[in-house]
């Protein structure tokens, strides 16, 4: 049984940039398919967290979840879920997953943290699982959800890595099923998951895909994969989830997006103005620093003739302000391994490949790649990228009416360097804000795109298949600036007396409990030098006298607090009132007192071996020692060695409060929009679902109008399932039923006829088999045996007999059981004869078998069945058939003629006018749902075609 549910992002949402979570519940496990997350400025302003408190409930009971992408609205909220909300089950992705979303997620949060106050008991389970679970039910829960910086780290190093195309077979509960990932473009390390069930059948889960190349990655189609494009093992799933939200998206090709986007840039910073471009922090970042870069490296080359016509270099700078930039090109120059495009020919693999073939060729050709773009990391050097981690750091370096071109993190400009510089950039004429993505809703960013749009015309607006036009900003635009300034005046001194005030409370409070231990464990505080002496003092009292011992210690200073008298007394025998040490006794017994004190002097520490050793003295002497031999050098080292390791230490933060203000911005700066965000268009995922052949498709990620849409071409498409599901927002979709499996044992005749006979087949290994089941003494797992090998179990005499009627006309008895199907088998028994029935008697029972007189039990027989010496299973794809005619050697050409009718052979290339040989035209015919005609005259060309037909089947030998 496979059960989806969306949690979040359905096929009917209310908007495209809903945070992605899906829960899919297969056979008895729980699988979160991605776990995303608003905005944070968004999450704080709206009234709804049905989402959030969904996956509060589900976390601890899950089985397992996969991270397919690294953006924000993929991954964000799972740091959070797993440092409060108890998910503790395994995390698989990607590698690069995993550091570009550790990547997103530190520079979310400390932008978030570094303007905006984050109230850390807000959330129910803040304190950890145990009071997640005592308040899941009572405090409902107010975004945002903002981790710290340590729950980010120990997040993200919680997950397992996986590698592409390897499959994996998980442990525990789900050692049944098998994971692989695929590479899905859009993203560094973006994956589609096949997930295989014995029982459930294979689900492809694919959202986030494009299907072309870029230039730091390879897309999900390509020449890489194969004669289909695709990777092995994504084809014909029993169950495909799929996005269908840009099904009416015609994207510009990306030449023509890239170039518009560089002609707007040239064209600002020529007109001596600038442009702010915001980005994300990590996963298309990479994308825009390759082409820009690149485009710097243009305008600097000395060859370049426009740049010679000028007397001036080209002098503007080219900057990022992001506090992780830094750190995300470091993780990408370590995973060139994983990209495609113009990285790996430029750097990476031809680099190792040079190194470790040590030929002339090799090193030829990494000379080369590092020679044209100056570093052994090819293009992932950005020689031109200068990193600023705050936008003060930036106006220092360059001022404001400088011309730069700015990339600001984050893209919807709800809070970070992006929103502060948009403050400063949008009031100034001449200034552009260039967009590459849409934004998410409620954010500034989706406010600037809407902006634009309504000045472009219907055919130039996105979606279209056209690049729009430079637009302008006009008006009021109020907008909320948060920000945390350093404390003051009298602020700062209230502030610092309050912390004093607190810090001598605490400092009290850590006083009295220590007191209170040290008198607790008073007669346990002995030492050499403690002075005894013995006094009789009296207590008046009820008039009791009790000798009382008083101790003096000299060092009793060192242990008593301030205002605590050193002399401290000890009662014994039988003092009720004061210090005494009382002896407890069992219930129901006399209360006894100790009768006499005893005093441990305590010596020298010993141990099993003697005295013991000061550790600390042989310490000292070491380092003394090796002080005494180290050289100036040395010496010198050390000192810059801590004096590095001082710097490095983190400051602490001055005092410090978080201010909100409303800005009223006059805004004059120019608008335009090109979208880079890396995904499919519409005729691309209808052809991929077209060519994926599912079985079943569930459409997610859409709004309603679109999926409508969608589902009305897929089902106007011949050979595209009609099984298609559009849940809404926890909607339960429920494919297949439960199906009982049961485990077996192949015995070792079976085993060993099977050695070479296992067949591939859509993921799995398949071979035909013949025996019978037999049970094993003291065993429950049935074992199958050859047929030969099992005895036929014993009949009972008195079924074997058969009641027998006496006719009196005739030398035959007639038996009143029914008549079984005559076979050969029995027609060839000696004591069994079947006797043609005579004419007259056709009005008789026809259930009536006539036998010989001869009593005699009939034998029990087994019926040996015929099985085929091999079988050929599969889907036959003509198109697939075509390609591998094509490459074939000499190839065979071949064309449709018709639906599910292919024409072969090279009597296809005969001219008109001339005969068509005899044997030169093979056709080949899909009959029904599982019906292949070859027809043609035999000959090498029919010898040819029926091979290609076998190959593209999956051949099954029988045992």
């Amino acid at each position: 049984m496979i059960t989806l549910t969306p949690l979040s992002s359905s096929a009917a949402a209310s908007s495209s940039s809903e945070p992605i979570c899906y829960l899919l519940e297969l056979d008895e496990a729980r699988i979160l398919l991605d776990l995303g997350q608003r905005d944070y400025r968004a999450s704080s302003q709206q009234d709804n967290w049905e989402y959030e408190e969904k996956v509060r409930e589900l976390a601890p009971t899950l089985s397992l979840v996969l991270l397919s992408h690294s953006p924000a609205t993929y991954l964000s909220l799972y740091p959070f879920a797993r440092a409060r909300w108890g998910l503790t089950c395994p995390v698989y992705a990607t590698q690069p997953t995993v550091e570009m979303g550790r990547v997103v997620c530190l520079a979310e949060v400390e932008s978030w943290r570094a303007e905006c106050p984050v109230d850390e008991g807000s959330s129910p389970g803040a304190n950890g699982t145990e009071s997640s679970k005592l308040d899941k039910g009572k405090k409902p829960l107010r975004g945002p959800f903002v981790p710290t910086v340590e729950e980010v780290h120990e997040a993200f190093d919680w997950i397992k890595a996986i590698r592409y195309n390897q499959p994996l077979h998980l442990g525990g509960d789900l050692s049944h099923l098998l994971l692989t990932p695929f590479p899905s473009g859009h993203t560094l390390g973006g994956t589609l998951f096949k997930i295989r069930s014995p029982t459930s059948g294979t689900i492809l889960y694919a959202v986030g895909i494009n299907h072309t190349s870029e230039r730091h990655l390879d897309g999900m189609v390509g020449g890489h994969n194969g004669p289909t494009g695709y990777a092995e093992g994504v084809l014909r799933p029993d169950l495909l989830i799929v996005e269908g939200g840009r099904s009416e998206v015609v994207n510009p090709k990306r030449r023509e997006r890239e170039t518009a986007l560089l002609d707007v840039v040239t064209s600002t910073l020529e007109s001596n103005h600038s442009v702010l471009l915001p980005c994300d922090p990590s996963p298309r970042l990479l994308e825009l620093l390759i082409l820009l870069d690149q485009h710097w490296t243009f305008k600097l080359n000395p060859t370049n003739k426009r740049r010679q016509a000028s007397s001036d270099p080209w002098p503007y700078p080219l900057c990022l302000v992001s506090r992780t930039g830094q750190d995300m090109v470091s993780f990408a120059r370590s995973l060139i391994e994983w990209m495609g495009g113009v990285v790996k020919e430029s750097g990476g693999e031809e680099v190792v490949v040079g190194d470790l073939a040590g030929g002339q060729k090799g090193r030829k050709k990494r000379r080369n790649a590092g020679a044209a773009l100056g570093s052994e990391y090819g293009a992932l050097d950005f020689r031109h990228v200068q990193f600023f981690l705050t936008p003060s750091d930036l106006l220092q370096a360059y001022p404001l009416m400088r011309p730069k071109l700015v990339l600001a993190i984050p893209p919807s400009m709800s809070h970070g360097p992006s929103r502060f510089l948009f403050t400063t950039m949008a009031s100034t004429e001449g200034n552009v804000i260039l967009l590459t993505s849409r934004g998410e809703d409620t954010t500034l960013a989706r406010d600037l795109y809407q902006r634009w749009e309504q000045e472009q015309e219907e055919a130039s607006k996105w979606g279209k298949g056209k690049i729009g036009k430079l637009g302008g900003l006009k008006g009021q635009l109020q907008i909320e600036m948060d920000s945390k300034v350093p404390l003051t005046g009298a602020e700062l001194e209230a502030y610092l007396e309050s912390e004093r005030l607190a810090k001598e409370r605490e400092a009290a409070h850590q006083a009295a409990l220590d007191r209170s231990k040290r008198m607790l464990e008073a007669d346990d505080l002995e030492s050499d030098s403690e002075s005894e002496s013995g006094e009789s003092d009296i207590n008046e009292d009820d008039g009791i006298m009790a000798p009382v011992i008083t101790k003096r210690r000299q060092d009793a200073n060192a242990f008593a607090g301030d205002g605590e008298d050193v002399n401290r007394t000890m009662s014994f025998d039988i003092y009720v009132k004061g210090q005494q040490t009382r002896v407890y006794n069992r219930p129901g017994e006399m209360t006894r007192f100790r009768m006499f004190p005893f005093l441990e002097r305590k010596g020298r520490k010993i141990d099993a071996y003697g005295e013991g050793l000061d550790i600390g003295q042989w310490v000292r002497k070491g380092r003394e020692i090796e002080e005494e031999g180290e050289t100036e050098e040395v010496r010198e080292k050390k000192r810059q060695k801590e004096e590095e390791e001082e710097k490095q230490k983190v400051q602490p933060e001055p005092p410090s409060k978080y201010i909100s203000q409303q800005l009223n911005l006059d805004l004059r700066a120019s608008i335009f929009f090109v979208d880079m965000e890396g995904l499919h268009d519409g005729q691309s995922i209808k052809t991929i679902i077209s060519d994926l052949q599912p079985r079943k498709l569930i459409l997610v990620r859409s709004e309603q109008e679109i999926t409508s849409s969608l589902v009305r071409y897929l089902n106007s498409v011949s050979g595209v399932t009609r099984d298609i599901f559009v849940p809404v927002t926890e909607e339960q979709v429920k494919i297949g039923e439960h199906v009982q499996s049961y485990s077996i044992t192949l015995s070792d005749t079976i085993s060993a006829g099977l050695t070479k006979k296992w067949s591939k087949f859509e993921g799995y290994e398949v071979a035909m088999i013949d025996g019978k089941i037999a049970f094993a003494p003291g065993s429950t797992v049935p074992v199958l045996e050859s047929s030969e090998l099992v005895k036929p179990l014993p009949i009972e005499e008195e079924q074997a007999e058969k009641k027998v009627e006496t006719i009196q006309d005739g030398d035959v008895e007639m038996t009143s059981e029914p008549a079984k199907e005559a076979t050969e088998e029995t027609a060839q028994d000696d004591q069994v004869q079947v006797k043609a029935e005579p004419e007259e008697a056709k009005d008789t029972d026809v259930n009536e078998v006539v036998t010989t007189k001869k009593k005699v039990p009939v034998p029990y027989h087994i019926a040996k069945s015929s099985v085929p010496t091999s079988l050929y299973i599969g889907t036959l794809r003509l198109t697939s058939l075509k390609s591998n005619l094509t490459n074939l050697k000499p190839s065979i050409p071949s064309e449709f003629a018709g639906e599910g009718t292919l024409l072969c052979g090279p009597g296809l290339l005969t001219p008109p006018e001339e005969k068509v040989k005899s044997g030169s035209v093979v056709l080949v015919k899909k009959i029904g749902d599982n019906g292949i005609v070859v027809e043609g005259t035999i000959g090498r060309v029919y010898d040819l075609v029926v091979g290609a037909v076998k190959d593209e089947l999956a051949r099954v030998n029988s045992s």
